[in-house]
């Protein structure tokens, strides 16, 4: 009986921890149904930011088997030492305040990975506002885009095509839309955020598109002006052009770019030398275009009329000769394009709840210290 004072039962010790691993687990399995953890049904429902973190629970296994190892190392170290010296060294035991103390140390435990794994309930609505931006590309597919000046083996269409797709990769929610322009224009791509589509309808532009050739810029920005939406929002059109406009210019259409409040950028694209126009791009032995006197026409960039058509609708124009053209001063103007409050709109923002977890976790701490400090035995110390 003296012995039994200053041991603990094993097997009771045991059977104990076994049934508040089996309660604890039920316990927080019913907690995480009710707040609808993996569930989608509620409107409020349990997610964890590092769910994968949850698996930690499992390392507390190795530590149980260790605590119920140092009870049965000290019950023999007990049963060691002789009556008389046992009084002296070790406190009669009390298996309540033992399993209370490891059930308080378990607690700590699962609280503290719940709030490592971040876990969000419930939302908070925030107001806030909505920008944006629509962009339209407006691509000369004119036969002159045909000329190989700048590059032997690509066409200014080819190295048009080639920075506009770095434009798209550059883009971060801008919504998008691209038109195609000769003698008329047409839409090629309606407005959209689907920057992979956009790439592959960029790619996919020739100058065999429009049987109707020559270069009609008013009627290619009259076009792009009908793709915008009726949003109050920031709106732009970028001019991809050699600049050799065939057709009248009238004063309506820069007007209205100004009445619209209309960003407009044109980027040249050619070299001041020029070159010849091939007949059939996809066939250079059917030779080149020429006069009604015989002679080959020479396609030159023509500076003066984009950086005209630039100054007459309040916008700017970049021209380049270069195979790859630098696009930081378009980027520069797209970024630095006025971007109109939409509306006022209302969303829900998840709320993070890891602080209620750690606080719980910081109470049963304390309460562990508190409440057993003065237990000599070295279980859980």
């Amino acid at each position: 009986m003296i012995k039994e004072k200053y041991t603990y039962n094993m097997k009771k010790l045991i059977v104990s921890v076994v049934m508040w691993e089996i309660i604890s687990s039920v316990m927080f399995t019913l907690l995480f149904s009710l707040l609808g953890y993996e569930s989608d049904s509620k409107e409020d429902h349990l997610v964890f930011k590092y769910p994968s973190l949850l698996v930690l629970e499992g390392v507390v296994l190795p530590i149980i088997a260790l605590f119920i190892f140092s009870i049965y190392k000290t019950n023999k170290l007990t049963n060691s030492v002789a009556p008389i010296i046992r009084k002296t060294l070790f406190n009669e035991n009390s298996f309540v305040k033992l399993i209370a103390k490891y059930v308080l140390f378990r607690l700590i435990l699962t609280t503290l990975i719940i709030a490592i794994a971040q876990p969000f309930y419930g939302a908070k609505k925030i107001k806030g506002t909505k920008e944006s931006l629509e962009l339209v590309v407006a691509l000369d597919i004119s036969n002159s885009m045909n000329t190989k000046d700048i590059d032997k083996k690509m066409s200014r269409l080819e190295i048009s095509k080639r920075a506009l797709i770095q434009l798209i990769n550059n883009l971060h929610g801008e919504k998008l839309g691209i038109s195609i322009f000769a003698g008329s224009a047409y839409v090629q791509l309606p407005m959209t955020s689907d920057y992979s589509a956009a790439k592959l309808f960029v790619n996919e532009i020739e100058t065999g598109m429009i049987s109707n050739q020559g270069t009609n810029v008013s009627e290619a920005i009259r076009i792009s002006m009908k793709m915008f939406s009726k949003a109050k929002i920031g709106k732009g059109i970028i001019l991809v052009t050699d600049g050799e406009n065939h057709e009248a210019d009238p004063e309506i259409v820069y007007e209205a770019l100004l009445d619209q409040d209309i960003q407009l950028c044109v980027l040249g694209i050619g070299s001041n030398q020029g070159g010849l126009v091939p007949n059939n791009p996809f066939r250079p032995e059917l030779g080149y275009k020429q006069d009604a006197q015989g002679n080959p026409i020479v396609s030159k960039i023509d500076k003066t009329f984009i950086k005209y058509l630039a100054n007459k609708a309040s916008g700017f124009a970049v021209i380049t000769s270069n195979a790859y053209p630098n696009l930081t001063a378009i980027m520069q103007k797209i970024n630095s394009m006025k971007r109109k409050k939409v509306d006022e709109i209302e969303f829900n923002v998840e709320q993070s709840r890891y602080q209620i977890p750690l606080f719980i976790s910081l109470c049963f701490w304390l309460i562990y210290l508190i409440g057993f400090r003065n237990h000599k035995r070295p279980i859980l110390n």
